[in-house]
This record gives structure tokens, C-alpha cells and sequence, in this order.
């Protein structure tokens, strides 16, 4: 790989981050993992720069972009990201957070740098310029990261399909990935499209507008930056990397949550990318963590008397469901999933079932969100976005999913079309209610979306298969998500610094 002969462990790391005199914010935590632990391959880092002439005189632009730890990276003897749009600088950084990319960015017009939180471009009318450099100059950057040699070719889409091919070693390696990142009530969803020697030309198609329902056209600016300049950012970049994206809107009110889902779901993406083709797994390298993440809770009413204890990492590879008896066996087959996904669940129950199920499944719900929220701790050093399909006879189901101690719960399922008033002893109106109560208790971020063709309704597909394809769909996404990333160092995966408040 790209300036990396073989794997550097963490102590190896956090020796040579020491050693350049940087630490990105991480070398202390990196050098608190044991000697020994799982290693990774990075890809070395690159530069690249683009200009234009303005009316108010040259804009350049240079981005500066390296994988994994090391010293701050300094462009012209500047650091930081500095594009003249603080906004931008915001969404710019989700490489940093997302893409586990080091990032410094500046910008320069007449030979002057750009200060932070100033807004220089728009006060100088040259933001539009502005974002179609920014974009190229990271997507120069990029291709220089992923074919640094550009392999002796002079245009980016043949180095870039070069360096494809040189990476594959035996089989068949995807050229196409996706990620969704969820934002409250906004989702996004990314796919890119790394070319082959036969690919199209490099594109990015865009379906992100309109930006948020508040006007009802939405909204043309978020701060000083123009939201249809997000479009001409992602265009520049695909062009420059050589790459063919697609950028779409899958729900969202609030423009600021659309635009920042989708610098999430690009970042998240590419770094899938990466370590698809580097080898790195991080289920296969989690790391074994310093505490057990379990929890246990009791929770007694009028109306129910519940004992719930969940493990994240349970040292057993059993996956047996002996454990739940809430009293509803649909209920009782929903958690299975979890159980059946890797989560150690045990959830006992005794409610007014002589009433109905409302009061059994809302309080075992809560219960187990609650438990889970404690067995989390802080979050620090999961993946904690990702999201998972399952299926359930015809029905398909996809959960994404972010960790974010912000509850907000989205979901298509269109049981409310469903012919059936009960999926067994389990009302169908519980079953959306029951996801609800355990990821507003989780502290979670989550979209249910049904993925099946087939009409709600029909002989075809039942609220039964529903309700089983997206507990299988929820329980998947939380196992990807509340894996340990070993190469955070226990940092939390997230612009802010933290998750945790």
C-alpha cells in the first residue's frame, strides 16, 4: 500500500507520532493500547492544490490528506481547515471524524490566507468558485492517496483504474460500495463507484434537493454557504479522484442535517473503501475490551416486574435465546435476534397480560434500551455508525443506525397498511411502538425502511415478517455498530470529540 511496508501495530504508531512531534489528538489514548494488539495497514497521504482567477484575484486552494496517526499536517506552514466558508469547514472535517483521514485544508485569494470563522468567500463573492476548488483540490488529494505514483499516467481515471488493479490480489475485488449515515430525523445515502479500466467517465448524480421543507422550497443557505454549492463541491471531487458517486436523499426535514448526513455517508464509504482493499476487517481486529460492556436492570410497577441483563461481548459463542421469557412469544422472538446477532440478551417479564400486551412489551423495550445505554458507557473507540439488512419470508429489511446518544426514530414500514390487528399474541401496533421505546431508551439514532417491492398487504408479506426482518435488521446494525474500531485508540468517532453528552 501507498507509502506503508506492511503493518505498524498501535505501540509502533504511537512511537512514531511521538517521534514527528504530533499527536492529531489521539497519540496518548494510542499509546495506552497493549503491545502486541491488532494491527493495520494505512495508506500514506496527498496533496494536491487548485486555483482560479476572480474578480477579487487568484483563489487557491490547497488540501493536504494522510492516513492514519502522525504529526499535524502543515500546507505552506498553515494548519487546520480553513476554507473561508465556516460551514464548509464543518463538513470538510467529517474526513477527519468519518474517513479517519488527517486533514488540512487552506485557502489563499491574493496571495492572502483565509483567517478562521470569518466567511472570507462569501464576503468576497467567490464561494461558488471557492467550493469547486475546495472539492478538486481533496479529490487531487485523494487519488494521490489511493495511486500515488498515478502509475506513469497522465489522466486520473486510467491511474486510478490502475491502481485498482494492482491492488487485487486473487479474486474478485467490489468496485462499487455504500454507506448510509443517519442524522436525527435526516438519512442520506452514498454510493461510489471505484472504476475499472472499462468504467464510465467520472460523475457525481445528485438527488439532495430541496434542502429541508422550512421554507417550503427549502433552504439556499445554511450559514454563509450556499446548499447548491454542495453540489458543485461533490461534482469537482469526483472528477478530480476519478471516481463515480451517487449522492441521494433518502428523508430529511432540516437542511444542515441533510448536507451533514451526506459528508458523513461520503466519508464513511470511502473509508470502507480503503480497508476493503487493504484487508482490514473490524470485526476480524476488534479489540478485546478493557471492561466487559454489560449491564443489568429491574424494573417494577403496578403493571409489570421485569429483570433485563445484555452483553455486548460475550465471551461464549452461544446464541441460544434460553434466556428471554417476556410472556409474548413474538416479542420473545424479536429479541432472539439480538441474541442470534452476537448480543447476549436475558429478559424475563411478568406482566397484566389478563389486560393486554401493551404494558409487557412497551416496559421490556424500555428496559432493554436502558441497559444497552449503560453497557455502551461513553462510546469511545466504536464504529458506532452502520447499518444492516435482514429478511423475514418477502419482506426486506434495512436498519441504519448511529450510536448517538441523540434518540430519534424513523421508520417506513408501513405497518399502519398492514391488513392484521395481531402478529400472534403481539398487537401490530406495538411492533413500531416497541422499536421506538428501545432506541429512545438506547439513545440511538435509527431508520427502519423496508426494502421489499412487494405491496403492504398482500398474501406476500405479513406485519409477522415485518416485525422479524427488522428485528433482524436492528439487532445486525447494532452489532456493527458497537464494535470496536481498534485505530480510533478509544477516541469517539465523531467531529464534536465526543458522544457521550
Amino acid at each position: 500500500l501507498a507509502q506503508e511496508a506492511g503493518h505498524r501495530g498501535p505501540a509502533a504508531m504511537a512511537a512514531a507520532t511521538a517521534a514527528a512531534g504530533g499527536d492529531d489528538g489521539h497519540a496518548v489514548k494510542r499509546q495506552k493500547l497493549a503491545s502486541g494488539g491488532p494491527s493495520w495497514p494505512t495508506w500514506g497521504q496527498g496533496r494536491a492544490e487548485a486555483e482560479a482567477s476572480t474578480a477579487a484575484g487568484k483563489l487557491r486552494v490547497a488540501a493536504f490528506l494522510a492516513d492514519g496517526a502522525g504529526p499535524t499536517l502543515e500546507v505552506d506552514g498553515l494548519s487546520g481547515i480553513v476554507t473561508g466558508i465556516s460551514f464548509l469547514d464543518h463538513m470538510v472535517d467529517q474526513l477527519r471524524a468519518h474517513a479517519q483521514l488527517r486533514v488540512t485544508l487552506r485557502t489563499w485569494l491574493a496571495d492572502r490566507p483565509f483567517v478562521p470563522h470569518a466567511n472570507e468567500a462569501y464576503d468576497k463573492g467567490v464561494d461558488a468558485e471557492l467550493a469547486g476548488l475546495v472539492g478538486t483540490a481533496i479529490g487531487g488529494a485523494l487519488l494521490k492517496i489511493w495511486a500515488p505514483e498515478q502509475n506513469g499516467c497522465s489522466k486520473p481515471k486510467e491511474a486510478l483504474a490502475k491502481a485498482v488493479a494492482a491492488i487485487k490480489v486473487g479474486g474478485t475485488m467490489p468496485t462499487r460500495f455504500c454507506f448510509s449515515a443517519p442524522l436525527d430525523e435526516a438519512l442520506s445515502e452514498v454510493t461510489l463507484d471505484l472504476p475499472g479500466a472499462d468504467s464510465q467517465a467520472p460523475e457525481a448524480d445528485i438527488s439532495l434537493s430541496p434542502y429541508g421543507i422550512y421554507p417550503a422550497g427549502g433552504r439556499q443557505f445554511i450559514g454563509s454557504f450556499r446548499t447548491s454549492h454542495t453540489e458543485i463541491f461533490f461534482r469537482s471531487l469526483a472528477l478530480a479522484f476519478g471516481c463515480k458517486m451517487q449522492l441521494k436523499k433518502v428523508r430529511g426535514d432540516n437542511a444542515h442535517h441533510i448536507v451533514e448526513a451526506t459528508f458523513k455517508s461520503f466519508s464513511r464509504c470511502l473509508r470502507r473503501a480503503l480497508d476493503e482493499y487493504s484487508g482490514f476487517r473490524v470485526a476480524a481486529e476488534a479489540m478485546t475490551p478493557v471492561r466487559r460492556r454489560t449491564a443489568c436492570k429491574e424494573r417494577a410497577t403496578k403493571e409489570t416486574s421485569i429483570s433485563v441483563t445484555l452483553n455486548l461481548d460475550p465471551v461464549s459463542d452461544s446464541k441460544s435465546a434460553a434466556g428471554i421469557s417476556t410472556g409474548i412469544a413474538t416479542l420473545d422472538e424479536m429479541l432472539a435476534k439480538f441474541t442470534a446477532s452476537g448480543v447476549g440478551i436475558r429478559a424475563t417479564c411478568k406482566g397484566d397480560l389478563w389486560i393486554d400486551d401493551h404494558h409487557s412489551s412497551e416496559d421490556v423495550m424500555i428496559t432493554v434500551g436502558k441497559v444497552l445505554a449503560e453497557a455502551l458507557g461513553d462510546k469511545g473507540g466504536i464504529n458506532r455508525m452502520g447499518f444492516a439488512d435482514a429478511q423475514s419470508g418477502n419482506a426486506k429489511v434495512r436498519c441504519v443506525m448511529d450510536l448517538s446518544n441523540r434518540p430519534s426514530f424513523c421508520t417506513d414500514l408501513g405497518l399502519e397498511k398492514c391488513s392484521e390487528e395481531m402478529v400472534d399474541d403481539l398487537s401490530v401496533e406495538m411492533i413500531a411502538h416497541c422499536f421506538e421505546s428501545f432506541v429512545m431508551n438506547g439513545l440511538m439514532t435509527v431508520h427502519l425502511l423496508r426494502i421489499t417491492e412487494e405491496p403492504l398487504g398482500t398474501k406476500d408479506i405479513s406485519a409477522a415478517d415485518l416485525a422479524l426482518a427488522a428485528a433482524g435488521a436492528l439487532a445486525g446494525a447494532l452489532r456493527n455498530c458497537a464494535n470496536y474500531d481498534p485505530r480510533l485508540a478509544g477516541a469517539a468517532a465523531s467531529s464534536k470529540g465526543t458522544i457521550s453528552t
